[in-house]
């Protein structure tokens, strides 16, 4: 049937209409028209399509709910990874923060921050692809989460396609934020599930996190969602040129129809995030949703890049959590347990309550000065509380409780594990067994951080089956996993012919892995994810890390002279070179970074500074690594080039007084693409 430009014309202009009003309905809080006038234009699209189905556009605001129930949920990986925040738990913590941002940036312009609610919701990911919703993610592990489009394409406040405004749709933007349920909507879904005998959820957060795991998206549609943007992954904005801040980015989407937390304000300086934070703790009981904090962030995206990130999470952000809650209960017994680098860690297990929806029974006493300054004992009455809602930890001790014939906790002399001699150190709180891993303990913990997921991710290879081996001789350190039989695992409790068979096939497929897992396996102290991956970066090969000595290392980006002395010592340790070697004997294959050595850039050592509208500086430092070049953090006599974007700063200043050649990012890029 041919369709009249009229016809077309009036879909486009319903769309337009009904996007409109839904995004002042849902995201402004302030309809512009009554639900009848509403559901008018909304019923006339629904018999233009019926009659065109040609004309129903994945993107029409009929198309809320219209796919199909799903078998499962299917694995996406993000394109930029999201990461974790760090947690402050007073105001000490962020004007620890503050000062060590102050002295990351120095001679940087005036430092501001973005204050927004932490909701306690479920965080997902949306991909935007010309202005249009082409998929959505759960966070999952910050790396891989799961497909979740048919059920956030129900919720209203999101829209399926950006409002038309002066600032044009990128060609791809990964929107992050957080769905949650409102408290009032809550109780209505708990009540109404009791009626029909229905299971009632715990919490609006788990409340939300059941509806975006819904198979059937008619379910989800039928939960009260909403949703608050927060945040930003990868970006592609083409010729339109990226945005500075973050606060520019929440008013861009906000003006694209993405609703954003009305709180979210700029603070000028640490002491306006304080006072921030105490005006949202106070109106914390008014809030119609749950929060559990208060997340601060660098404004400028400049800083934030300069600043970078440790581990999971940037160092240009952090969560200031509201005090947790307070229970009350009884310790039964205070053991020593042994850490994979030998600290030996005091640990209370207690009668088991309930904090925060959740059971706990144990909590960390953290070291002996802890111990020493709590001075708890075995059958005290002691307060506990979830540190950022998560871990528990004593806050203090009723000593009016206390049984006169208690004894207090003596700091042990000999490791619980092996026996050997413990030692302490004077500038160190903890108390450490130095054995190694001729210690069964440290043993243990060592290869459990091998198999971890983000190191050599050996499935299946967990606490008990570790401690089994170890106890039978059968492993002594990570390189005798590969020298495993099945006969040897047949002869453990809880093994059968097809779990050994799927264990050996973990523990073969281990073997191909990249070298910064590698060397994140080995367990290192002081070198965390991000390190490692430095470290690979800059080395390439594993012989070039062996041969490396304290200054190269500390030329490293993010490599201090602590993590450095501990890289160069267990480097240097003859048993540890004798463990790596044996790894590479038993078919350890390393992933390494191919790098271009015939071109301008190899062997000069480079700086960046300012930001760039055509590439990531995450993603130019690694393609100039690639091209065989070094980059380093700041500029000297010995820099070759300083590669410069938007608001260089005083990198700039610094290289002209000594005489260091200047690219531009037009030029960098094209020396690149010519390789």
């Amino acid at each position: 049937m041919k369709i009249s430009p009229e016809v077309r014309s009036r879909v486009l202009k319903l769309h337009k209409l009904i996007n409109e009003h839904s995004y002042n309905y849902h995201s402004l809080d302030n309809p512009t028209i009554d639900d009848s006038d509403y559901d008018a234009l909304f019923n006339e699209l629904l018999e233009i399509e019926k009659k065109y189905p040609e004309l129903s556009f994945n993107y029409s605001p009929t198309q809320r709910v219209g796919s199909e129930p799903l078998e499962g949920f299917s694995k996406v990986d993000h394109l930029t990874p999201m990461l974790s925040l760090e947690n402050a738990f007073d105001t000490k913590d962020l004007e620890d923060f503050n000062k060590r941002i102050n002295e990351r940036l120095i001679n940087e312009e005036k430092i501001t921050y973005s204050c927004e609610p932490k909701l306690d919701g479920i965080a997902v990911n949306l991909i935007y692809r010309e202005g249009y919703l082409e998929q959505a993610t759960t966070r999952g592990d910050g790396k891989t989460g799961e497909d979740i489009t048919h059920n956030i394409r129900t919720i209203p406040s999101i829209p399926l396609s950006f409002r038309e405004t002066k600032i044009k749709a990128p060609n791809l933007i990964e929107i992050r934020g957080e769905v949650f349920i409102d408290m009032k909507d809550f109780k209505n879904i708990n009540d109404s599930a009791k009626i029909k005998s229905e299971k009632v959820f715990a919490n609006p957060r788990n409340a939300a996190a059941g509806s975006l795991r819904q198979l059937d998206p008619k379910v989800a549609a039928s939960r009260p969602l909403k949703f608050f943007a927060h945040g930003m992954g990868s970006l592609n904005f083409g010729k339109n040129g990226l945005p500075k801040t973050q606060k520019e980015v929440l008013d861009t989407y906000v003006s694209w129809g993405l609703p954003v937390n009305p709180l979210t304000e700029v603070a000028k300086d640490i002491k306006a995030c304080i006072s921030y934070f105490n005006k949202i703790e106070n109106l914390r009981d008014q809030l119609p949703y749950e929060i559990d904090g208060v997340v601060f962030k660098v404004n400028s995206f400049e800083m934030q890049e300069s600043l970078g990130q440790v581990s999971r999470a940037p160092r240009w952000a952090i969560a200031r959590k509201f005090p947790a809650e307070v229970g009350t209960t009884t310790i039964k017994s205070i053991t020593f347990q042994v850490g994979r680098v030998g600290s030996i860690t005091p640990v209370a297990e207690f009668e088991p309550l309930q904090i925060g929806g959740v059971i706990v029974s144990h909590a960390s006493i953290h070291n002996f000065d802890e111990i020493e300054r709590l001075d708890a004992r075995e059958g005290d009455s002691v307060k506990i509380k979830r540190a950022g809602d998560v871990i528990p930890q004593i806050i203090s001790v009723n000593l009016s409780k206390r049984d006169k014939k208690s004894k207090k906790i003596r700091m042990p002399s000999k490791c619980p594990s092996c026996n050997s001699k413990l030692v302490k150190l004077e500038d160190e709180a903890i108390l450490r067994c130095n054995a190694g891993k001729s210690c069964p303990a440290q043993r243990a913990e060592s290869i459990k951080h091998y198999a971890s997921r983000n190191a050599l991710n050996i499935d299946g290879l967990g606490d008990r089956i570790i401690g089994q081996l170890v106890r039978k001789g059968l492993i002594s350190d990570f390189s005798d996993l590969y020298t495993l039989k099945k006969e040897d695992l047949l002869e453990l409790e809880g093994f059968a012919e097809k779990s050994a068979s799927n264990l050996l096939d973990s523990i073969e497929q281990s073997k191909k892995t990249s070298l910064s897992r590698f060397i994140y396996a080995l367990g290192i102290r002081e070198v965390g994810e991000a390190t490692a991956l430095n470290l690979s970066l800059n080395f390439k090969k594993i012989n070039k890390l062996l041969a490396a000595d304290k200054e190269e290392l500390l030329e490293v980006n993010d490599v201090g002279p602590i993590a450095a002395n501990h890289i160069f010592e267990f480097l240097s340790q003859k048993d540890n070179q004798n463990l790596i070697t044996r790894l590479l004997h038993s078919g350890v294959e390393l992933e390494e970074i191919k790098v271009k050595t015939e071109n301008i850039l190899s062997s000069k050592t480079i700086v960046i500074t300012g930001s760039f509208t055509n590439i990531a500086r995450s993603q130019l430092k690694e393609e100039l690594i690639r091209s065989g070049a070094r980059v380093s953090g700041s500029v000297s006599s010995r820099t070759d080039y300083l590669i410069v974007g938007e608001k260089p700063g005083s990198k700039l200043t610094k290289a002209v007084d000594l005489g260091v050649a200047v690219l531009e990012e037009a030029e960098v890029l094209n020396i690149l693409q010519k390789q």
